[in-house]
């Protein structure tokens, strides 16, 4: 059974669309923007989508007619509903079909969460309405409630937090669910939000660059965050809907997870999971490694990660590796969404026949990624996800 990508959608630092995103991307500008809206205390590059929580709900209801009802909404959430309406814009319609929904994120409605808190112990009260929406389902259920609203039939829907693997994670339960079910489509989705939550947990890790980030930079000292939203429409074939006028954006071939459970926080020197989950992604995709025409590194920029993902990458290609990079120089490292933000740009990638590359990398350490735009002849695109705990997820995709 052949598993298609139909649609498409990213919310970044570039704002709504792939295309934005793509062209920052292959813009030579990567210099950092100041955070408007993310309260911190932490003097550090952040690249917080340039949109306030009332500017989202005015789009929602003005460019997506989304209608909202009162009450408080966590920035998860919103996020959540902005990249679903704007998928819904460029995909197939939804409406009389049979639709499951995979969602994930690490962060929740931790925003709103904190304000709760912060009022709790100044006061001894604050105003429970805050944390209404703090599970991370809650995000999920809004979206749910669109599709619904476009005449769909939502049968199934979870949330996943995995850490920074969990929109790749999900990407695999909908394959899952598309060959084990009689649906029509599957929408998988990451959203995470910047806040203080996420911060200062990765402050207190040490890990934060205060400068652009530099993946496999020799001279790299750490990850810079970022907040993203982005989903893909998967299905089982497009051919019965050529009425809408829409074409698949690539193949999804495989999407394998493997966890070596090394450490709370780091991935292991020898890069078990991620190269058990190359491997498994592999195999299911039914291909030799020297097929890839590219990997979509994770590339987070910190010593450990960017370390042991060219140890993975080694033990997968040997020691002349596909033409890689990492895109987090710019889009910034947006945890549970990076998976399925970085599927639809390599999606946009083997649809432009063009690599996208790590800008800001100077000195080599054992490996080089592609560090200006490419044109390439690109046919199967690996592109990886690792998340705490020792989790790692690879997906593969094909030219269409």
């Amino acid at each position: 059974m052949r598993i298609l990508c139909c649609a498409s959608s990213i919310v970044s630092v570039s704002g709504i669309g792939v295309d934005k995103c793509f062209d920052d991307i292959s813009n030579a500008d990567y210099s950092a923007k100041k955070a408007q809206y993310t309260d911190t205390a932490h003097e550090v590059p952040l690249r917080e989508i340039p949109f306030s929580n009332e500017d989202i709900k005015r789009m929602l209801a003005d460019n997506y007619n989304v209608a909202l009802p009162s009450r408080i909404y966590t920035r998860t959430a919103l996020l959540s509903m902005l990249t679903i309406a704007d998928l819904l814009q460029s995909s197939p319609s939804v409406s009389g079909k049979k639709v499951v929904v995979v969602n994930a994120t690490t962060a929740g409605g931790m925003d709103k969460s904190e304000l709760y808190y912060r009022d709790l112990k100044a006061n001894g009260d604050a105003d429970a309405t805050l944390v209404q929406g703090h599970e991370p389902a809650d995000a999920t259920n809004l979206v749910c409630d669109i599709l619904e609203n476009r005449g769909a039939e939502v049968m199934w829907s979870t949330t996943v937090s995995t850490a920074c693997s969990s929109s790749a994670v999900a990407v695999g339960i909908g394959m899952d669910m598309l060959k084990a079910e009689d649906v029509d489509f599957a929408i998988c989705m990451g959203v995470d939000p910047l806040c203080k939550f996420t911060i200062n947990g990765f402050n207190s890790l040490g890990i934060l660059s205060k400068n652009v980030c530099r993946p496999f930079d020799a001279d790299r000292d750490g990850l810079n965050l970022g907040e993203g939203a982005a989903s893909v429409m998967l299905c089982r074939d497009v051919a019965c809907h050529v009425s809408d006028g829409i074409s698949a954006l690539c193949e999804v071939l495989s999407c394998e997870t493997a966890a070596d459970a090394f450490h709370q926080t780091a991935t292991s020197p020898d890069a078990v999971g991620p190269t058990l989950a190359m491997k498994a992604a592999l195999q299911k995709a039914g291909i030799d490694a020297k097929k890839i025409s590219y990997v979509n590194a994770h590339g987070t920029a910190t010593p450990n990660n960017d370390e042991s993902e060219s140890t993975a990458m080694a033990n997968i290609f040997g020691e002349k590796l596909p033409p890689f990079s990492s895109t987090k120089f710019w889009t910034g490292h947006t945890l549970g969404a990076c998976g399925v933000l970085e599927m639809a740009l390599s999606a946009e990638m083997l649809k432009r026949q063009q690599i996208l590359p790590t800008r800001n990398f100077e000195k080599v350490e054992r490996f080089s990624p592609v560090d200006k735009m490419e044109d390439a002849n690109l046919e199967y695109i690996m592109t990886n996800s690792f998340g705490f705990g020792g989790g790692a997820t690879s997906i593969i995709i094909k030219r269409v």
